[in-house]
């Protein structure tokens, strides 16, 4: 990511979490954090424990974050990634937010875990927005990212973006394409009215999963006697090599006990190894109101 790349994830963050820009240039930006982004950022769990405690009206901190990393300090000079200075209306803390920093890093986690599971609308197409008295129909839909992981001795893996109407219950298993060609925000738009739900989203995300697991029972999965064919050959090839040898020791009860464990262990991990299996996990999840009757 280049500095003008680093700058644009960052804005993006800071409005999506409802954090409060003091001033910002191409280079910089200082910002309040908002309690939820200070609660995720600023490693302070006591703070914010005393504060759920008390009710005390919270108090966040405010940063500036330089998007190109500084030179190096002169011989002997302190070298430290974080500066505070003391103005009229609090401490702010400077850090540096280039590609690969600590903030960085900080910032992608937080990004991660807040999109885990969310909520965003559709913008209304524009030229389409209704009359005061008007108002568009949206339809809430379940969308998910599942990962697939075909896995034997070898590993592939696959991305189903599918996404189900909560209204009528139809699937569509091109909705992560659908997403990317439409303009979503966190915010309600204004004139649209939400369709009543007819899943709720436990039924809505069992049907996806079952869909899902119907699509994956008729994929080909030659791969699997492939693999199979190779577990076998190995458990074959250690059988040989051991056999024999806890045969020859029969009578060294202690010899004998010793082979026998690492002929299990040896087993064991070509089981691991060899043996197909496929894993479904579920990368994250979202409701999206979309317009229409769906």
């Amino acid at each position: 990511m280049n500095t003008k790349q680093v700058q644009k994830f960052v804005l993006s963050f800071l409005e999506s979490t409802g954090c409060r820009i003091i001033e910002k240039s191409p280079t910089h930006v200082t910002v309040k954090l908002s309690p939820d982004a200070d609660r995720t950022l600023t490693n302070r769990p006591y703070y914010w424990s005393f504060v759920d405690r008390t009710g005390a009206e919270p108090e966040t901190m405010t940063y500036t974050w330089m998007f190109e990393k500084s030179p190096p300090p002169d011989a002997g000079a302190p070298s430290t990634p974080l500066q505070y200075f003391m103005t009229p209306t609090g401490r702010i803390v400077r850090e540096e937010a280039y590609f690969g920093s600590r903030r960085m890093l900080s910032l992608f986690d937080a990004v991660r875990q807040y999109g885990r599971c969310l909520t965003l609308f559709e913008e209304p197409p524009r030229g389409e927005r209704p009359g005061a008295l008007g108002s568009i129909p949206y339809t809430a839909w379940l969308g998910a990212n599942f990962k697939v992981g075909y896995e034997c001795d070898m590993k592939r893996e696959e991305l189903y973006g599918w996404g189900i109407s909560l209204a009528t219950g139809i699937i569509d298993e091109r909705f992560l394409e659908r997403l990317g060609e439409k303009r979503l925000t966190p915010r309600l738009p204004s004139n649209i009215h939400l369709l009543k739900n007819g899943l709720s989203l436990r039924k809505g995300m069992t049907q996806l999963e079952q869909s899902l697991e119907r699509r994956l029972k008729s994929s080909d999965f030659s791969w699997a006697k492939e693999a199979e064919d190779r577990r076998q050959d190995e458990l074959h090839r250690i059988r040989q090599f051991y056999e024999p040898m806890i045969e020859r020791s029969k009578d060294d009860e202690e010899q004998k006990a010793l082979l026998e464990g690492r002929f299990r262990h040896r087993e064991a991990e070509i089981d691991w190894q060899y043996r197909p299996r496929v894993t479904v996990s579920v990368m994250n999840c979202g409701i999206f109101h979309l317009p229409g009757i769906d």
